[in-house]
């Protein structure tokens, strides 16, 4: 039996020899990796050194860290301090955050800096942050840029306004050619997109808007301070316009009222249209006009009704135009609002609802006996099943 344990005792410290010297040998296998990594690390930052001594870039400690921090970005930040260089941009700690930040689009700017070169326009008159934020849509600047050039019609503040919205920038390239080509001043125009704060989300629109309606001979040139100042109406207004634009309906009256009621601008838009396709209302006419803006969703689906029975009139208008109108009540709205596509009052209803419409002061009342006529074109709900029974 001793021996049987000797063996035993004997077996079990050779196990654990073999574990401490496989456990050793993994230690010593990743330390060797992390020296050797660090190694093939140190290797190409000491070599991108060397090239920007070689290139008279100088060693500049924020350029270094730069290459140091992003050593799979070396080859084109080595590109990029040249470009700088011959644009005679310097590196100081503010662009290197810049440059840090914009590490993806470093190729873009390289880009950027020789369309620069390219055109004879001064780098230092640009925003360098504009330059990198732009370095992603670099392809889009410099094709819009280069036709702008070739046209003739690239400045400074064109260049910028490039810059400031390059996701942009072939729109703002095909509306400055829309203008010329409709004989307008685009300089006003340029300089009021590059000083406003639209997002860029919201430039879109304004410049889809504008191209539209230079396309169709509807240009306000006012238009654009109008969507500077409602930028938070921005899609409303668009979605009116382009309504209106659609119909060949003169855009003046629409952009000068429009900021009576913001939110209700595609509302707007569409009574306008009913109005005007049922003679009622004189497009050149801004009192007329006046009228419609003050007139919301509620109004627009009864006045379809009064079409579809032939009651939209002067007469009928002029009830439904009435000042604190029942149509402005929110019951009353949303039961309008869910009427089915095909419902179809009877002309007596209809007259019945016009007379509650045409009263100067309405009670509640009033708002119950409107919505009751209403109530009986409304398709039932589903009745709910019994708690704890499967559908």
């Amino acid at each position: 039996m001793a021996d049987v344990t000797n063996c035993q005792e004997t077996g079990a410290a050779e196990n654990n020899n073999a574990q401490n010297n496989k456990t050793q040998n993994n230690s010593t296998q990743m330390i060797m990796s992390v020296l050797t990594n660090d190694a093939k690390a140190a290797a190409p930052i000491t070599d991108f050194v060397s090239r920007l001594r070689k290139l008279n870039l100088g060693t500049d400690q924020r350029m270094l860290r730069l290459i140091s921090d992003h050593p799979n970005y070396g080859n084109r930040l080595i590109s990029l301090f040249k470009a700088m260089k011959d644009a005679q941009v310097s590196m100081t700690s503010d662009l290197e955050c810049i440059i840090s930040k914009n590490i993806t689009s470093v190729g873009g700017a390289v880009n950027l800096f020789g369309l620069i070169q390219e055109l004879d326009i001064d780098p230092l008159a640009l925003s360098l942050d504009h330059i990198f934020t732009a370095a992603r849509f670099d392809a889009n600047v410099t094709a819009s840029a280069r036709e702008l050039h070739q046209l003739g019609v690239l400045d400074l503040d064109t260049f910028e306004l490039l810059l400031t919205y390059p996701g942009q920038s072939l729109d703002i390239a095909r509306l400055i050619i829309n203008l010329q080509e409709h004989a307008y001043n685009a300089a006003s125009l340029i300089e009021k997109l590059r000083d406003s704060s639209i997002s860029a989300n919201h430039m879109g629109i304004t410049l889809d808007l504008l191209n539209l309606m230079l396309e169709n001979d509807s240009y306000y040139s006012h238009a654009i301070n109008i969507l500077v100042r409602q930028e938070q109406y921005i899609n409303k207004i668009y979605e009116g316009a382009k309504k209106l634009v659609a119909e060949h309906y003169p855009l003046y009256n629409y952009f000068e009222l429009v900021e009576e009621n913001p939110q209700n601008a595609n509302i707007f838009a569409k009574n306008i249209l009913l109005l005007n396709n049922a003679s009622l209302i004189n497009p050149d006419s801004t009192s007329d006009l006046l009228m419609v803006s003050k007139l919301g969703v509620g109004a627009f689906h009864f006045m379809k009704h009064l079409q579809l029975a032939g009651m939209l009139n002067a007469s009928s208008i002029q009830k439904v135009c009435q000042p604190n109108s029942i149509l402005n009540q929110k019951e009353v709205i949303e039961e309008l609002s869910n009427l089915p596509l095909i419902t179809k009052f009877e002309r007596e209803e209809l007259e019945r609802m016009l007379e509650l419409v045409g009263k100067a002061a309405i009670s509640w009342t009033d708002i119950q006996l409107f919505n009751e006529i209403i109530e009986e074109h409304l398709i039932p709900s589903a009745p709910m099943p019994p708690a704890g029974l499967a559908l």
